[in-house]
């Protein structure tokens, strides 16, 4: 989607530190990632997909009052089904991180699921039939990332 990926850009030029590789779909779920270069320790990245994941919750919470359980490792759950998942791929030099993938997926909008995952995934639609505005959501989600992790990189 181009308005993400301007979104995206702008963001980029402001902190410095991403990439303009940032991948994005806001047809129906929220899928995203994005690269960082952050040239730090590794030890500074402790907890990282577990930060991300309590990021995630706080959005959540604070623009449709959804309180979502973090499920460790990377789980994203509602109602005790998975509503989303974090992936996070370091490239190292020695102990210093020289790349940083994050991945985030959320389902907001899809309905139905394979029989091998009824009652084990779900999504915001579904859960609490509350449409979710996709852009903004990713749009908060970068502001808190980039004030929670500003000092890090």
């Amino acid at each position: 989607n181009w308005c993400v990926g301007l979104l995206i850009i702008r963001k980029v030029k402001m902190l410095k530190v991403f990439s303009k590789k940032c991948h994005a779909n806001l047809e129906s779920n929220i899928t995203f990632s994005f690269s960082i270069f952050p040239n730090c320790n590794i030890k500074k990245l402790e907890n990282l997909t577990y930060r991300i994941a309590e990021i995630l919750k706080e959005v959540f919470k604070d623009l449709y009052d959804i309180s979502l359980d973090i499920k460790l490792p990377n789980d994203l759950m509602i109602n005790g089904k998975k509503v989303g998942g974090i992936l996070t791929e370091t490239k190292l030099q020695g102990e210093n991180v020289r790349v940083l993938v994050i991945g985030i997926g959320i389902n907001t909008t899809v309905s139905s699921f394979p029989e091998e995952l009824e009652g084990k995934a779900t999504s915001i639609k579904r859960e609490l039939d509350i449409e979710v505005a996709n852009f903004w959501l990713i749009f908060r989600f970068l502001e808190q990332f980039e004030l929670n992790f500003r000092s890090v990189f």
